[in-house]
């Protein structure tokens, strides 16, 4: 491959040609996309997300104990105390001269008892509190979470999502696991 043909703007057509694919391939690939999936993702202009073992401990003396691995960060809570985790997710904030809006946050993560548990989710655009879901008590398994950020407002700074936790004083077991979060960018207007 050329070194015009990697700083010149490529549409797909043009990418799949230099990928060695042709249009029937990119059909093909298209076809095996699951319809829910592409449908679901038709007004998301941009995608970002970070990996769990990326996240900051507001209060890591509240942890019993705090492991990195490659697949997720693993903790456990003190009982009866609550914490913050903080992810700065990567934000674009201007893609192909448009400014782009905040659709919505997602987390993926594990709690090992009821008595381990995501209490809030605050999601800011620099020092801006844009979405505050507030008693959301999840726990348990929670591959793929959610969580609107209403009115889509213009994202002007960056992205942090906050995670307020709690851990009980049964004695059940505090641990959790978080292997990543993300956030979904629109262009669209929010519905009025």
């Amino acid at each position: 491959m050329n070194e015009q043909a990697l700083t010149r703007r490529t549409n797909r057509r043009e990418v799949l040609k230099l990928s060695g694919m042709t249009m029937f391939g990119g059909m093909a690939v298209g076809a095996l996309t699951p319809r829910d999936a592409r449908a679901a993702e038709s007004n998301i202009a941009y995608a970002s997300w970070i990996h769990g073992h990326s996240m900051q401990i507001e209060y890591p003396e509240r942890l019993a104990s705090v492991w990195r691995a490659g697949f997720y960060i693993g903790l456990e809570g003190k009982p009866g105390t609550e914490n913050w985790f903080h992810f700065a997710i990567p934000t674009p904030v201007i893609l192909n001269d448009a400014r782009l809006r905040a659709d919505s946050v997602m987390l993926c993560f594990n709690t090992r008892s009821a008595d381990a548990f995501v209490r809030d989710v605050h999601v800011y655009d620099g020092d801006v509190l844009v979405a505050d879901h507030r008693n959301v008590n999840l726990s348990g398994n929670n591959r793929f979470v959610r969580f609107a950020v209403p009115d889509r407002p213009f994202v002007w700074l960056g992205l942090g999502i906050s995670i307020g936790v709690g851990f009980g004083v049964e004695a059940m077991d505090h641990r959790m696991e978080f292997v990543a979060a993300g956030c979904d960018f629109t262009l669209r207007e929010p519905e009025r």
